[in-house]
């Protein structure tokens, strides 16, 4: 019960954000979003052995979302420049250094960057930014209930033992169609069916990655969930963890295609 009020809350919410959430309070709250993802993101790194620099990754992270003309390629190899260099002066041993330094860049381009990548999607139109969100959750939903029901073959063991086959095969064929039904209605004047269906499966491909990867960073920590901030449901990142991979491609087809 817990879980599923947690979901409705979490849906209204997020319903909320994309279609009645103007300007810069939009951003502002994607930056707060981002900042917590990449808290618990920081804390796996550390549970695993690796502890970055944290304070330089949420500064990065709120500059790379929060400044609109930045460079953002420019600005992430820098960053890589001037946290290497600033490294060799920090009071950890060196051989903590490269392992650090890494960890904090992946920060900033797996959370920062889908986010803004989603603020940017958000700037050209709420319903492409909420037609991931849709793929993602839907494909979720129907994951779990069809991997709890059906489920026997396992898709990763190693890395996520509860995920199968079936789940998976069921995430795909009801995110395809939700997110193909949703883009007839909403987007049909900027994509048609078919690729509105080869979308949406890709976008459901990456989310399921996305979820994987990050059962696997977290198999690695020996953490249950990212965090506890959300009852019934682990952390922000373990809520966004698809999104993350599905944001950037379909912030990519919009700015090829449409």
């Amino acid at each position: 019960m817990k879980r599923v009020l947690t979901g409705l809350l979490l849906a209204i919410g997020i319903g909320a954000l994309v279609f009645l959430t103007p300007g810069w309070t939009f951003i502002l709250v994607v930056a707060a979003i981002s900042a917590l993802a990449l808290h618990e993101f920081f804390r796996i790194a550390a549970k695993g052995g690796i502890q970055p620099f944290v304070l330089a990754g949420h500064a990065a992270a709120l500059l790379w979302i929060l400044l609109p003309n930045l460079d953002r390629g420019y600005f992430a190899t820098l960053f890589a420049v001037v946290l290497c260099g600033a490294a060799v002066f920090a009071p950890v041993p060196f051989a903590s250094l490269l392992p650090a330094v890494g960890v904090t860049v992946t920060g900033l381009l797996y959370v920062a960057g889908p986010m803004l990548w989603g603020i940017l999607l958000h700037d050209l139109s709420p319903l492409w930014l909420f037609f991931v969100l849709l793929v993602v959750a839907v494909g979720d939903i129907s994951a779990l209930a069809v991997g709890r029901k059906f489920g026997s073959r396992k898709l990763a063991p190693r890395t996520s033992p509860r995920k199968t086959w079936e789940g998976s095969i069921a995430s795909v064929v009801v995110g395809t169609t939700v997110g193909s039904l949703y883009a007839g209605a909403f987007l049909g004047s900027q994509i048609g069916l078919v690729e509105a269906a080869i979308l949406s499966l890709v976008v459901n491909v990456f989310g399921q990655v996305g979820d994987l990867f990050e059962s696997a960073l977290k198999r690695a920590a020996g953490v249950k969930d990212s965090g506890t901030l959300l009852p019934g449901h682990g952390g922000v990142l373990d809520r966004i963890d698809a999104a993350l991979f599905g944001i950037p491609v379909v912030y990519g087809y919009v700015h090829l295609f449409v």
